[in-house]
């Protein structure tokens, strides 16, 4: 009888199991055909890994194991449990451990600002160009009634940092009904026998889902900003759970990635500016390059381009610059014009294309004498300080646009900093062989941030001791120290502010290299797509040029590329800007119109009118600014109806309602009184 009980146990114990290894088996093979269907890019990480593995050219890490009722991972070598306990409770209590207060296990996405009464009544009736005017009024609505510890009525977005087996994934989903996800998971093999344990498609048949496994630092950026972009109207608190401490880096990771992204860096009062200041310089008649790419164009076929930008590898090798400068056409940043000034050195393009007007003052006079500068051909965005015009001559600058397409996207180069635009010239222009110097985007080994000629170069802390920390109050472009993969080194220190333009200039490069044209990256900072890490000594000198003839010759090329008048094509596009005022002014009036007595209505045609104007057919200036405009505004009033502590809410609906009405005319109203301000709009009128 013993005996056959025990036969009996250990016949339910092998059917159990082989129940719970048939179950695994169809759960992964489920997550395979959901991943191949929604998301090709993991699943295809899935298979190569699954191959390597088949094949033997690849020892696996770690297993997979069912014991006492419940799945652990264990590492080979060490023989360490992932979970070394019931990962089914340790699961549960993840999930249980995730609440609804804001300031808890969250990103603020927006930075918090406040402001003093006088300076609050100023702003606020200051023209659209002002920093503030038009969103001063939704910040104090919502600092004044929201505080950071309150908690939210529904949790729509979540970031999974780490996943372990995925266990918690599927419980946290059913109890917080999250709209948007976002899975991130560093260990490939890891994540894989997480398809074993969870099926993925049914946990997250509702939800709009984002992978980032086993990404690099570019991919996971873009990852990110597919998530964030994604539901935008929710980003005020992305809250997150954070699965063991190896996860940690991810924080400060995204945090740069917040605090970098355009609608931070780059607001819609300046869009709108730099819409003002492209449109008086097309009234001007300044030359506008074309910077379409010509494959056919060899005039700098046997001549080479050393690009410099104001890295602290410019001062280190400035010398060597001097010595050679006649064997290579040199492109500057203007920000290393004192380096080069102080060595003796003369470029054949200088590029700028900083707009601010104070900074632009300290660099001229931290510059002195220009005349240095007389025969340098100048490559300036349309939006640069006016004071730049008034000591160059008219006829050696060419201008493009950043930002803006008056010009159709012919002349226009979006970028983060000068060191972009100068890479991307130089590959456009087809200079044969390119040597990057001064592009460091990276801090010197004593935290110098540029050359020490820069008006701004300091010294930076780059111990690398920055407090962990999900407030981005404190987590700042210019101050964060993050480790980037170097070019002559592993890793080397940079900031956010310098890793805004590595994806930039990247992008620059796998659009415009061609097979024929190489990169040489002399500098001792960041890694770079496509470049070959260089030093001097390797160098193969080309023969001196005759620098008066080489400007010369580069100054009728440049004149043929260029153009002083908008074409019937671009005077087309200022009429298809003038009738999307018209659309946008019509969608606010019907905004306008709509009950906003209750919050839900309320925010739905809010999300309505923003979703018709950044949707709109024409992907002009306005498009982009009001984009701009709403994913700074936007997350603010849905936070402020999100929240459970808010009494009596109908009272503002009636505020913000009235407060986005105001602000959003203000800013079409501005940007149509500048179109009209367009000479060829007077001529055609006229001629009509």
């Amino acid at each position: 009888m013993i005996n056959l009980v025990y036969f009996m146990l250990c016949t339910y114990k092998r059917m159990f199991m082989q129940n719970i290894e048939e179950q695994a088996i169809k759960n992964y093979q489920n997550n395979i055909e959901f991943f191949k269907e929604y998301n090709e890019k993991v699943s295809n990480k899935i298979l190569a890994l699954e191959s390597l593995l088949n094949d033997g050219k690849l020892s696996p890490k770690y297993d997979l194991i069912y014991e006492e009722g419940y799945f652990d991972v264990v590492e080979l070598s060490s023989g360490a449990k992932l979970y070394n306990t019931n990962s089914q409770e340790f699961s549960q209590k993840i999930v249980d451990n995730i609440n609804l207060k804001k300031n808890d296990q969250s990103f603020r996405s927006l930075r918090k600002i406040n402001f003093e009464k006088a300076s609050f009544e100023k702003i606020k009736n200051a023209n659209a160009y002002t920093n503030f005017s038009t969103t001063a009024e939704i910040y104090e609505l919502y600092h004044k009634n929201i505080d950071d510890s309150t908690h939210m009525k529904e949790l729509d977005k979540f970031i999974f940092l780490g996943v372990g087996l995925g266990l918690h994934i599927p419980k946290a989903v059913e109890k917080y009904d999250f709209q948007v996800v976002l899975i991130v998971e560093d260990n490939l093999e890891l994540f894989r026998l997480s398809l074993f344990t969870v099926d993925y498609k049914q946990a997250l048949m509702n939800t709009t889902s984002f992978f980032s496994i086993a990404d690099n630092a570019g991919s996971f950026r873009e990852c990110f900003n597919g998530f964030y972009t994604n539901a935008f109207f929710k980003n005020q608190f992305i809250k997150f759970h954070l699965f063991s401490s190896a996860y940690e880096s991810k924080i400060q990771e995204i945090q740069a990635i917040l605090i970098s992204r355009p609608e931070a860096t780059y607001s819609h009062n300046r869009l709108l500016e730099k819409s003002r200041k492209v449109l008086d310089k097309i009234n001007e008649e300044y030359k506008f390059l074309d910077l379409r790419k010509r494959q056919s164009d060899t005039i700098f076929q046997n001549k080479p381009w050393l690009v410099l930008g104001a890295g602290p590898s410019l001062y280190k090798n400035a010398e060597w610059v001097k010595d050679n400068q006649d064997r290579f056409v040199i492109v500057a940043a203007f920000t290393a014009l004192n380096t080069l000034k102080r060595v003796g050195v003369t470029p054949d393009i200088a590029v700028q294309i900083d707009e601010n007007v104070y900074t632009t003052h300290e660099m001229i006079e931290n510059l002195g004498d220009l005349d240095f500068l007389e025969e340098t051909l100048l490559f300036f965005s349309a939006s640069v300080s006016p004071e730049l015009f008034q000591h160059f001559k008219k006829e050696n600058i060419y201008l493009h646009e950043d930002r803006t397409k008056y010009k159709l996207s012919r002349s226009t180069l979006t970028v983060s900093s000068v060191g972009d635009s100068i890479h991307a010239f130089a590959l456009i222009f087809n200079a044969p062989q390119i040597y990057l110097l001064g592009i460091d985007l990276a801090l010197s080994d004593d935290g110098l941030s540029h050359t020490p000629d820069h008006f701004k170069a300091r010294l930076i802390d780059n111990s690398n001791n920055n407090p962990q920390t999900q407030d981005n109050q404190d987590f700042h472009l210019g101050d964060a120290v993050l480790e980037i993969a170097g070019n002559f080194k592993e890793k080397v220190k940079s900031t956010p502010l310098f890793m805004l333009s590595i994806p930039v200039i990247n992008y620059f490069t796998r659009k415009y290299k061609t097979p024929m044209q190489n990169i040489y990256n002399l500098s001792d900072g960041c890694k770079l797509e496509q470049t070959i890490p260089t030093s001097f000594k390797d160098i193969t000198l080309p023969e001196k040029q005759n620098k008066i003839l080489l400007r010369k010759e580069m100054k009728e090329y440049f004149d043929t590329l260029s153009t002083t008048q908008l074409d019937q094509n671009e005077i087309d596009g200022i009429y298809c800007r003038i009738g999307q005022i018209q659309d946008y002014l019509t969608i606010l009036e019907t905004f306008n119109n709509a009950p906003h007595s209750d919050s839900l209505i309320f925010k739905l045609n809010l999300i309505k009118m923003v979703s018709a104007m950044c949707n709109h057919e024409c992907i002009f200036e306005l498009r982009d600014l009001m984009t701009i405009y709403y994913m700074n505004t936007a997350p603010y009033a849905d936070d402020f109806f999100n929240t459970k502590e808010l009494k009596n809410s109908k009272k503002f609906t009636k505020k913000f309602h009235t407060v986005f009405v105001k602000n959003v005319k203000k800013i079409i109203e501005t940007y149509e009184k500048d179109l009209h301000v367009l000479k060829v709009l007077e001529k055609e009128n006229s001629q009509a």
